[in-house]
């Protein structure tokens, strides 16, 4: 049975509250998670680290005005020397992006047997298998799929009162909206990667606070029902479940997509201060740009705390559990393949920082982004939870034009958006935006 999938003739991309999760235009863009595990074996893969490494250090040495490993190479040449086997770098990490799949598939490990992922050029959808396509009706289109919602009658419809439903409740209501009517005449989940638009709108309308915490319900229900020995209800929910994280990865598709191709901008071009001249582009390219800059601040923030904390304190007797809990335990190999010296990272993390606020401090890059992604920029440099909610309430939603109630709900949003990326090295960014969100909601029903 195959479910057709309705869709929104609309492209605005403000709601009333102008919050940036808006109406989502086209719903054939679902996904698979993808990994940055791109090499065939262990040594492909740690030649990638090295090369991603020397990359790093050149280009902190470039913005530095010191001369780099590229600089000496030229020299080396122009001087009748023997030249290095080194290719560019800048070429290095094209052809590692070109030489990429056009799908994330399965590969086999030559040295383990072991399956692993090998990250291709797009987002594959799962319920296709085909790569994530975004909109043709134009930027606006695209920014609705970056940051989808409803239209406010079928939020009216399906948003649930968050103050008195309980867990049951909120689990039938989903299954209500979920099921379709079945080939053989009853009414159930569909067959996977199958999804209803009912079910799509019930989670849309919901999804600020349903991801994580559903995912993680759904599946203790699962494993209770199999534990009582209730077979039906087991495959019930069971079915349910896995409806749900097709629904997670369909929504949040065109998000990671958009991020993948941003990163494909920034990366290579690490250490270049010339912001506008790759970063620049139409609202949704230029958010992701930031993201992928931000998460790039938030990564290595960590990694210098981390760094800090690991070279004042030695692995003394009664501290070797908590030391070696912190940080890349690929430190502890023989020949590392990673940047974890404090002051390697401390050069790293700089660098970041300053290409992320020449970025924020260009309004041609910056100035038109939605509320969400603004607060965030803005409310890290706010010390305290007192303080941020004063903030928000008497500074910034005035002066945006949107009430807290739907800033508490935007953050939530881009929550759950970020939630679906790669843990390394979205994980530091997305637990700053859970924590702003948290700390703004303090004090409120």
């Amino acid at each position: 049975m195959k479910i057709h999938y309705l869709l929104f003739a609309t492209a605005a991309f403000q709601l009333e509250s102008g919050s940036a999760f808006v109406t989502m235009p086209s719903r054939n863009v679902p996904t698979l998670s993808t990994t940055e595990l791109a090499g065939k074996t262990r040594k492909a893969r740690r030649m990638q680290k090295v090369e991603k490494q020397n990359r790093l250090i050149d280009a902190i040495d470039d913005a530095n005005g010191k001369e780099t490993k590229k600089d000496k190479k030229k020299k080396k040449r122009s001087s009748g020397g023997p030249p290095d086997d080194d290719d560019d770098s800048t070429n290095d990490a094209q052809a590692q992006m070109e030489a990429r799949p056009d799908l994330s598939t399965m590969i086999v490990d030559e040295e383990t047997g072991f399956e692993l992922i090998q990250q291709g050029k797009n987002v594959l959808d799962v319920v296709t298998r085909k790569a994530v396509k975004l909109s043709d009706r134009g930027p606006d289109y695209r920014l609705a799929q970056m940051f989808p919602g409803v239209p406010p009658e079928v939020r009216e419809k399906h948003r649930v009162d968050w103050n008195t439903v309980e867990v049951p409740e909120l689990v039938e209501k989903l299954r209500a909206a979920c099921s379709v009517k079945l080939e053989d005449g009853t009414t159930g989940i569909p067959p996977r990667p199958s999804i209803s638009n009912e079910g799509l709108d019930f989670v849309l309308a919901n999804r600020d606070l349903l991801g994580r915490r559903m995912k993680k319900t759904l599946g203790r229900l699962t494993m209770r029902t199999a534990w009582l020995e209730d077979e039906k209800a087991a495959k019930d929910m069971d079915a349910l479940w896995m409806n749900f994280l097709t629904l997670e990865n369909h929504i949040s598709a065109p998000f990671r997509q958009i991020i993948q191709d941003a990163e494909g901008r920034v990366g290579p071009n690490f250490g270049n201060l010339e912001l506008k001249s790759y970063s620049d582009g139409d609202l949704y390219e230029r958010i992701g740009n930031y993201i992928v800059l931000k998460g790039m601040v938030a990564h290595w923030e960590k990694k210098v705390v981390d760094a800090d904390f690991i070279e004042k304190n030695p692995p003394v007797e009664g501290k070797r559990v908590s030391i070696l809990a912190r940080g890349d335990p690929k430190r502890d190999l023989p020949e590392p393949p990673i940047l974890f010296t404090l002051k390697e990272c401390t050069q790293v993390c700089a660098m970041a920082q300053q290409m992320c606020q020449i970025f924020v401090e260009s309004d041609e890059l910056f100035a038109d982004f939605p509320p969400e992604v603004v607060f965030l920029e803005e409310a890290l440099k706010v010390k305290g939870g007192a303080a941020l909610r004063k903030y928000m309430i008497d500074d910034f939603c005035p002066k945006r034009g949107i009430t807290p109630e739907a800033l508490r709900e935007g953050m939530r949003r881009f929550f759950q958006q970020l939630e679906n990326m790669q843990k390394d090295p979205y994980a530091d960014l997305t637990n700053k935006v859970e924590s702003l969100f948290r700390a703004m909601a303090i004090g409120t029903d």
